[in-house]
């Protein structure tokens, strides 16, 4: 028995909501030209198609499983189904949307259809199901269908779902017919996120990128549907206003320049320890208690340091490449260290006069400066100001360059 908080645990809620939206996430990437898709404007989901049609879909989903750990099956009583059907009479009905009579709720039962989604299975012994489909084939009349409600109504003991099955029975023989000439049942559906993908692969993005796409396309639309909420704007999508929001994200994924998906970047250690901050340190390009600073210029680093090894992970690249790419960065500040340091080198070797602390510092100062402007690229992709940056930062981090005279003897490794 569960206690009262294991019963108003928001879990079951949570994945219920997580459901609808990815069943709208996969019927969205399904849209057609001159379709549109809703999300909690006319129902659960709806589509809107060509001629005035439109679909209701209706979306149930469940965490109780069996004895052997599978999603439980739809019964001839369950709630949810039950519960679903008596919403759409009552959307089918409804005198405020101008359908009191039977002459509009037909001609409003003509143009949608019902679709109930459910991750629970289809049961070959749910006689409601059963009498629907063979209704449909024309196996069974409206009035045998009628005699089977009677039945299933005066058997049922919970008292809610015997209400819901009494009001479906009170509908006239031919606003019956139509309603389930138009029900339709998809059922079994689960781990909808592979579905997704599989339609995102069907589109002709990489394999290697799918999981980006995804990712891109998830979170833009999380964001913007929030954003609509708020700003209580209803949720509907044609073809032509996804097409043209996110078809960016399909193309990124069919080109062949390597993923860049940028994460928040956590980081729990001293800053002061790293090398590189102690590089810039050194040469008055941090103050010893900007520590905003110190963290924007680590993120920058491991942005890039992680984008690398993920790429490397993930096959995209290889390490042949990584290396590549290191030794012509290294190449490119070994040009800039000597070109903004050949006045003070030429004075120590020809005329063996030392520079000031201060020259030291400018020399040092202008060859970050010079080494920030550059904009690298890899595998021919180009890396935006932070990501090349963050390059250099994990190259000094390394040991391998550094910004001021002498600074082998002090930080390489």
């Amino acid at each position: 028995m569960k206690t009262f908080q294991e019963q108003t645990n928001a879990e079951n809620k949570s994945i219920g909501f997580d459901y609808q939206y990815y069943y709208f996430l996969y019927l969205l990437l399904c849209l057609e030209e001159g379709e549109k898709i809703g999300l909690e404007v006319k129902d659960d989901v709806h589509l809107e198609l060509p001629n005035e049609k439109q679909v209701l879909l209706q979306l149930k989903h469940s965490i109780q499983t069996n004895g052997t750990g599978v999603i439980i099956n739809l019964t001839e009583r369950d709630s949810d189904l039950w519960k679903t059907l008596y919403n759409w009479v009552n959307i089918i009905n409804d005198p405020i949307d101008g359908r009191e009579k039977e002459k509009t709720q037909l001609n409003y039962l003509k143009k949608t259809a019902f679709i109930l989604v459910s991750n629970k299975a289809f049961n070959s012994s749910n006689k409601f199901l059963e009498n629907v489909s063979e209704f449909k084939k024309g196996l069974i009349s409206i009035s045998d269908f009628q005699k089977y409600l009677d039945i299933l109504r005066d058997t049922t003991k919970d008292k809610e779902v015997c209400s819901y099955i009494s009001i479906l029975r009170k509908q006239s023989p031919i606003w019956l017919s139509e309603f389930l000439k138009k029900l339709e049942f998809e059922l079994g559906q689960d781990d909808l996120i592979s579905k997704i993908k599989s339609k995102i692969k069907s589109t002709k993005v990489k394999e290697e990128k799918i999981e980006d796409v995804f990712n891109a396309i998830d979170s833009n639309l999380r964001k913007k549907n929030y954003i609509d909420t708020k700003s209580r704007k209803k949720i509907i999508f044609s073809f032509d206003d996804f097409y043209k929001e996110y078809s960016v994200y399909f193309d990124k994924g069919r080109n062949n320049k390597l993923p860049i998906r940028k994460k928040n970047i956590k980081f729990n250690k001293p800053m002061k320890d790293q090398t590189f901050i102690k590089q810039l340190l050194d040469i008055f390009a941090l103050k010893e208690d900007d520590h905003v600073e110190m963290l924007r210029l680590t993120s920058q680093m491991l942005q890039t340091g992680n984008h690398i090894e993920d790429w490397v992970n993930r096959g995209l690249i290889v390490q042949e490449q990584v290396d590549e790419f290191n030794n012509d960065c290294v190449n490119k500040w070994k040009n800039t260290h000597d070109e903004v340091h050949r006045e003070i080198n030429l004075n120590l070797s020809v005329f063996n006069t030392p520079p000031t602390d201060k020259e030291i510092i400018l020399a040092a100062l202008k060859c970050l400066d010079e080494i920030k402007k550059k904009e690298l690229e890899i595998d021919y992709t180009e890396l935006d100001t932070e990501l090349s940056n963050g390059q250099f930062y994990l190259l000094s981090d390394k040991s391998e360059i550094g910004w001021r005279i002498g600074w082998e003897e002090k930080y390489k490794l």
